[in-house]
Parts: C-alpha cells; structure tokens; sequence
C-alpha cells in the first residue's frame, strides 16, 4: 500500500503548506527511506485533498495517518506504544456515511470514536469540521507564526502559575499550535489538570505529542466539554468561536471577530458537505450530560501514554 507525498514549504505566515506543483513520490508504509520525510517538511496528502474533489457519502476519502501500530516517527521525534487509528469495526454501530461529505474516510472512525467515548451526541461531525479549518486534517500541521507562538507564549506565562509544571515549557511556549484540531501548544500539555491536577497524562510529554492523532483528539475532546460546561452556547457555531478564544463567548459576544469566526465556521460546513441542520445525525444542542470523565476518555482514546525514544 502506498501513498502520495506531497513536499510542504512555510508560507510568510509560518504555516506549513503544500509547494506548489509538488514533486510527487511515493510513501511506503514501513519504509526506513522516507523516516526523516516529515521532519523536512513532508505529509502524507491524498489527491483528494490537495485537490479538494467533490466526494459523495457513499464514497468516503482517505486520509490521516498511516494505520500502524507500535512506533512511530513525526517532526523528527519518534514514539513509542503508539495506537492506530481506529477503523470501522471499531466503531461497529456508528453511521460513518451519512452526513459526513468529504471527511476523510479514515478519520471518520477516530471522530466517531471521539463523539462515543465523550457522550457528547453530535460531536464527531463537529470536530471534522474543526480540523478542516485548524489542520486541513493533516495530522502534522503546524502554525509556528509570529503571532501564534506570541499567543503559545502569552498563554504560558499567564498559567503556568497556577497550573501543574510542564516538563517541557519552554518548548511549549516557543511552539505555536498545530496538530488535528490547531491545540496551542501550553494548553494542549495541560488538558485535564483542572479534573485530574498532577494525574494530567500530558505533563511530562513534548508538544510534538500533539502530531499523534489519538492524542489530539484527547486534547479536543477535554477542550470541547470544557467549552460547552462553562459557557452560553447558542448553537454548534458558538463551539467554534470558543475554540478559537473562550473570552469571544463572554466580552467579545456579538463583535465583530465572534461573527466572523461564526462565519468561517458555516462557510467550512457548506465546502466539508457537513449539513448541521440533519438533527438525525447532529442534535441542534449538544450536551455534556453523559461526560465519563478526563480518565476514562484518556484510557479510551490514547490507552498507554506514548513515550518518546528519539529525536
């Protein structure tokens, strides 16, 4: 089994993106060839994506990461214990074809297993069209500009106080943000210390961790019931905005950066296909009522903390 390669360059604003007219190669899954192809800037892109084709519910793309297990190497660092990404039968009665549009077909489990291990109803075809905009649903994106490693810094500085020390915090606060769901990088460390204080399973982990797709979605899914327990949340666009700065939900209410996050985020459903008014597969609220906890939903998503060996 093989995939496109396809060459990334930063653009001015430090976001990695794909060069264009690209040379293509071919990435085999196991290949000790291509092992230092993404920390020189490299990612794994179907042509579905780099083209953005139009793809009907019936025929799910593929995308992601590979679906291997044990060690893994990302932006130079490699992991260990490292879980696959799920895949249909692990989610056996979970609907992965309706109202999903062009959500790549292998990331569809991992935002069902999201929605089913949260309790959160709904959730999964929320957190696709999250990773649209934040990552392109690139598991290995990174925002390393000015103006996100001054917020990655800013946020450090202001909690790191309060909250359990980070084994890795300067390099937390030099990051930015990146990986399926755009985590900046302190805060993505931190997920759970509010619940769990120095149980927190990320605390001693570098920000790179963020690249594993099982962990992002750990860090998403704490992000996400947090947003909807301790704000007014009007609809699922309200999700959003508090995705993109929680104070946008209280002072910001209304403005004009609250309406144009809101506006990104319908203009992002409509491309994705995603429709959030089908209530058969999105509840027109959702709800954190059957939340099972930051350690179960770790031990669900993640299992094993993954330990870095290299790098």
């Amino acid at each position: 089994m093989t995939r496109d390669v396809i060459e990334m360059e930063k653009n001015k604003h430090g976001v990695y993106v794909p060069k264009k007219n690209p040379p293509v190669g071919l990435w085999a899954l196991g290949g000790l060839a291509a092992a230092g192809a993404l920390a020189a800037g490299a990612y794994l892109w179907k042509k579905s994506r780099q083209e953005d084709a139009a793809t009907s519910d019936d025929e799910p793309v593929s995308g992601g990461e590979p679906s291997t297990s044990g060690t893994v190497t990302t932006a130079g660092i490699t992991w260990t214990k490292v879980r696959p990404l799920p895949k249909p039968a692990d989610v056996p009665s979970f609907d992965l074809t309706t109202n999903w549009g062009k959500t790549p077909g292998d990331l569809r489990p991992l935002f069902a297993l999201m929605e089913i291990v949260s309790g959160i109803a709904g959730s999964g075809r929320i957190f696709a069209i999250i990773s649209k905009r934040e990552a392109g649903f690139v598991a290995s994106a990174h925002n390393a500009s000015k103006q996100e490693v001054a917020a990655s810094r800013l946020a450090y500085e202001n909690a790191k106080e309060r909250n359990q020390p980070l084994k890795y915090g300067p390099e937390s606060a030099e990051f930015g943000s990146g990986g399926l769901f755009g985590a900046l990088a302190p805060y993505f460390l931190w997920t759970g210390v509010v619940a769990v204080k120095d149980r927190a399973p990320l605390l001693s982990s570098r920000p790179e961790i963020m690249f594993l797709p099982r962990v992002a979605a750990f860090g998403a899914v704490v992000y996400m019931q947090r947003v909807i327990t301790n704000h007014r949340i009007d609809d699922h666009a309200d999700i959003k905005v508090g995705w993109a700065r929680p104070s946008l939900l209280r002072s910001g209410r209304g403005g004009s950066t609250y309406q144009a996050v809101r506006t990104r985020f319908f203009e992002d459903a409509e491309v994705l296909g995603i429709d959030l008014e089908d209530t058969s597969t999105i509840p027109a609220n959702l709800v954190v009522k059957d939340w099972p906890g930051v350690t179960s939903v770790f031990e669900q998503l993640v299992g094993e903390l993954p330990t870095q060996i290299g790098g």
